[in-house]
C-alpha cells in the first residue's frame, strides 16, 4: 500500500525531469489554482491528472494518498456549506440544526474543496515523482542567495529532508498498531464515542512514542556518523535536459494561454 510522502521508483519523462523544473511548476501551479476562475481551475485539475497518466501512477495510489487528509476536506466543505455569506441569494435556504446553508455555500465549498484537492495532487505528484535527495538538492539550489544574509540553508535542507523520511513511517507506525489492535478483537465500528475517543488518544501516544523512539535512533546514528553542521557534498548533479527545456517551454506556453483567458472572462 502506498504511503503519502514516499518516492515511486521510475524511468518516465516525469521521474527523469530536473527536480528544479518540476519544484517551479509545482509552486507556480499552486499559486495559479488560487488565482483562477473557478472554470480554469475545473480544466488545470484535470489537466494536472496527465502527468500522473504518464509517469505510470495509477488514480487508486493517489486516492490512497489523499485517503489521510479525508477527515480535514470534509471539514473544510462542511465549513463553506453551513458559515458562506450566502449573500444576493433569492430567500428560502434550508436549515440543519439551526444551521442555515444554500446553493452558493454548496458552490463555494465545492470550488474551495476542489482547489484543495489540486494542490494536494500537485505535492503528491512532486514526491512520487522526485527521490527526496533531488528535491533537497533543488530546494537548496533556490535557497542558495540567502546564505548572503546567514540563513542556514543546509540546515533547512536537512530538516525537510528528515521530515520527507519520516512521514512514511508515521503512516507505517500507525498502521502497524491498527493491524495490532485488530488481531485483538478491537473493531472502532461496534463501540461508542467515548471508547473511541479514547481508543483514539491511545492511538495517538503509541504513534508519537514511536516516532519519537525512530527520531532519537536517527539522532544516534547521524551523531555516530560525524554528522556537522555547514555545507556538504552531493551524489546529485542537477543539470538540465533537452526535456526539460521543451517541458518549460510548453509549461509557460500553457500558462500564457490560461492566464489570457483568465483575463478575458474575468
Amino acid at each position: 500500500m502506498y504511503h503519502t510522502g514516499s518516492f515511486i521508483r521510475g524511468r518516465s519523462l516525469v521521474h527523469r525531469l530536473d527536480p528544479r523544473v518540476k519544484l517551479s511548476a509545482a509552486l507556480v501551479f499552486s499559486i495559479f489554482i488560487l488565482w483562477v476562475k473557478p472554470s480554469l481551475a475545473l480544466a488545470s485539475g484535470v489537466i494536472l491528472l496527465f502527468p500522473a497518466l504518464i509517469s505510470g501512477i495509477r488514480p487508486r495510489t493517489l486516492v490512497q494518498a489523499i485517503k489521510p487528509l479525508l477527515f480535514l476536506i470534509v471539514l473544510i466543505f462542511m465549513v463553506h456549506v453551513f458559515f458562506s455569506d450566502g449573500s444576493g441569494e433569492a430567500p428560502g435556504g434550508q436549515t440543519f440544526h439551526g444551521l442555515s446553508f444554500s446553493r452558493t455555500g454548496f458552490q463555494e465549498a465545492f470550488w474551495v474543496v476542489w482547489r484543495f484537492l489540486c494542490l494536494m495532487v500537485a505535492a503528491i505528484l512532486l514526491t512520487m515523482t522526485t527521490a527526496p535527495s533531488q528535491m533537497i538538492a533543488a530546494v537548496k539550489y533556490f535557497l542558495k542567495p540567502l546564505k548572503k544574509v546567514r540563513v542556514p540553508v543546509d540546515e533547512l535542507a536537512v530538516m525537510l529532508l528528515l521530515a520527507l523520511k519520516l512521514m512514511p513511517i508515521l503512516l507505517t507506525e500507525k498502521e502497524r498498531i491498527e493491524t495490532a489492535q485488530k488481531a485483538r478483537g478491537y473493531d472502532a465500528s461496534r463501540s461508542g464515542w467515548v471508547t473511541r475517543l479514547k481508543s483514539f488518544s491511545h492511538l495517538t501516544s503509541k504513534i508519537l512514542t514511536g516516532v519519537f523512539r525512530r527520531a532519537d535512533e536517527l539522532a544516534l546514528a547521524m551523531d555516530a556518523r560525524n554528522f556537522r553542521r555547514g555545507e556538504r557534498s552531493s551524489l546529485v548533479e542537477l543539470k538540465l535536459t533537452s526535456s526539460d527545456y521543451i517541458v518549460m517551454g510548453l509549461l509557460i506556453f500553457f500558462f500564457i494561454i490560461f492566464v489570457a483567458l483568465n483575463s478575458h472572462f474575468g
